[in-house]
């Protein structure tokens, strides 16, 4: 299997992306008959390590008459008269791939004043950023469950949301962050005093993301969940902080002389959404301010619910709540070991497992990560569909056994002994 040199680095001439997209059968003499060499398999701090080592022997003219002659018309290969260091072998015998690391082409050394043989000595090949593509099944099955892969979760033709609202008078229109705090390890609990007569508004807040080598957050915004009713602008209520591990955050609640919207109620929560679709309500007739809300999701592609920004004021009539659409890309069957590409990460893999009715989708990347919200298309089957959530690449190599070992070893080793190895 020769590789094809797709991308080198520029100062060291290191691979960076290659492909195997060929594969030729050859008769070879397996020198090492008796397996492979030994100290094969080595403990490291990363795990178990097999480096299996084999010594192969094949004619120099099998290799330059057949092999060759057909790899001439194939591009971005270094030197297709010979077989070439990097490239592949597969051994039927142990369905495995061995990566030749060096070609000796002078043993025997010039015997009859010529030379018969390559002698190849290969070790056990580790997959890493190649592609291997040869349409030939017993070769591409080989390597489906074997390196950095990601599954992606794939949502279907989306429904859209819809919600209902009330009008309410001397509401909390808003809750403006003045003093983020300090410190808060966890979103603390925010509660609004009640009004004299009315209903008691509820708000939630979020806090910022964690910095570089910072545990602790601050008070980033407040969301209104119930605007509540009958508070009185002259006297705004109070909010008081409750947990959270932190100190200092102060807010500003403003309220609304009358005409703002109530709490929002989901009558519909929608399906099919990648990311939170954007939520519109309908200004008031006379002048005012327009109320301004939040969509968040639930794990399934739904809306879990929608938290208003502001209250808005001077409404008249119930506003109309318009929320954007869920996915409307969702077709076809990806086939397997085909490229596919990411609209908004750019990123490319190759599919090693779909699942139609679960929308999920393996595939062996190349460097770049996907995102929520890409729209995936299959290079030959034109699929489409949208990322709705995914677990990031992860390495599935056969060669890493660390953890087994980890959790073998807590049932051999009792590590709260001071002697865990024996009584002696």
């Amino acid at each position: 299997m020769p590789r094809k040199y797709v991308s080198e680095g520029k100062v060291i001439k290191e691979v960076l992306y290659s492909k195997f997209k060929h594969a030729f059968p050859i008769e070879a003499y397996l020198v090492n008959y008796e397996g492979f060499d030994p100290n094969s398999i080595l403990m490291s701090k990363f795990g178990v390590r097999v480096s299996d080592e084999m010594v192969l022997i094949i004619s120099k003219e099998r290799f330059e008459t057949y092999i060759g002659d057909l790899m001439k018309d194939i591009d971005l290969v270094k030197n297709p008269l010979r077989p070439n260091e990097g490239d592949l072998l597969y051994i039927p015998l142990s369905d495995s791939f061995m990566e030749i690391k060096y070609v000796e082409n002078r043993k025997p050394f010039y015997q009859l004043q010529k030379n018969y043989v390559y002698e190849l000595r290969c070790e056990v090949y580790e997959l890493e950023d190649e592609e291997i593509k040869t349409t030939i099944d017993d070769i591409d099955y080989s390597v489906k469950d074997i390196g950095y892969q990601s599954t992606l979760y794939l949502s279907g033709i989306g429904v859209t949301a819809t919600a209902t609202t009330t009008l309410v008078s001397g509401a909390v229109q808003k809750v403006d962050v003045l003093n983020g705090g300090y410190r808060y390890t966890s979103v603390p609990t925010l509660n609004v005093s009640s009004p004299v007569s009315g209903v008691k508004a509820s708000v939630v807040g979020i806090l910022t993301s964690k910095r570089a080598l910072l545990s602790s957050q601050s008070l980033a915004q407040v969301y209104i969940q119930n605007p509540g009713s009958g508070y009185d602008p002259t006297k705004p209520p109070i909010v008081s902080f409750y947990g959270g591990n932190g100190y200092g955050a102060e807010v500003r609640v403003g309220i609304a002389t009358s005409g703002s919207i109530g709490p929002i109620v989901l009558s519909n929560i929608g399906q099919g959404y990648v990311t939170e679709p954007v939520v519109t309500i309908s200004g008031p007739v006379s002048g005012g301010t327009t109320a301004i809300a939040k969509a968040f999701l639930n794990g399934t592609g739904g809306i879990s619910t929608i938290r208003i920004i502001n209250a808005g004021y001077g409404y008249t009539q119930t506003p109309t709540i318009t929320v954007s659409a869920g996915s409307t890309v969702s077709s076809g069957n990806f086939i397997f070991n085909e490229l596919v590409t990411a609209s908004i990460s750019k990123a490319t893999g190759l599919v090693k497992e779909w699942d139609f009715e679960t929308k999920q989708l393996k595939v062996s990347g190349f460097g770049t990560s996907f995102i929520k919200g890409d729209i995936i298309t299959g290079s030959e089957s034109s699929a489409v569909y949208a990322v709705s959530k995914l677990d990031d690449f992860e390495s599935t190599s056969a060669y890493d056994s660390s953890d087994n070992i980890q959790e073998e070893s807590n049932d051999i080793l009792d590590f709260s002994e001071i002697n865990p190895f024996g009584d002696v």
